[in-house]
């Protein structure tokens, strides 16, 4: 069996960010749809979404931080930049929905698949250069 094609994904860090994603997105999504199912009627979706982000964050947290870029920093700051990372993000996602879906009037489904394609390459920068900036000096986890 030849491994060479394994070995050369696990050498890729942008191949492992988009496979790692892949897999985040399809966990938020069944984190999101088990808890909906199981809470709807009781609490509202508002803190539905909520916990089903912090669960999808905090996975993605650790699969980002173990598989994609391999980190040995202090976890604890890794963890607050990642947030800082997709706060971020989410709140330009929604700026730019509403600049160009409300304002310009563009087509929503568009403008969101460029916005998360745009988002991907900014949020692989994001992450490789300050949610899990390697230092020179010692950080204790």
């Amino acid at each position: 069996m030849d491994l060479k094609p394994l070995i050369k994904w696990s050498n890729s860090q942008p191949l492992r960010f988009l496979v790692v994603g892949a897999w985040n997105f399809v966990f938020g999504y069944f984190a999101f749809a088990g808890l909906y199912w199981v809470m709807n009627g009781r609490w509202p979706d508002w803190f539905i979404s909520t916990i089903a982000a912090i669960l999808g964050i905090t996975m993605s947290f650790l699969t980002h931080r173990f598989i994609t870029y391999r980190s040995h920093g202090c976890w604890w700051r890794e963890y607050l930049r990642f947030y800082v990372v997709y706060g971020g993000q989410s709140i330009l996602n929604i700026f730019l929905i509403w600049i160009l879906v409300t304002q310009l009037e563009l087509n929503a489904y568009i403008v969101q698949l460029a916005i998360s394609v745009a988002l991907t390459v900014v949020s692989y920068w994001a992450h490789k250069h300050y949610s899990f900036k390697q230092t020179n000096h010692y950080e204790e986890d």
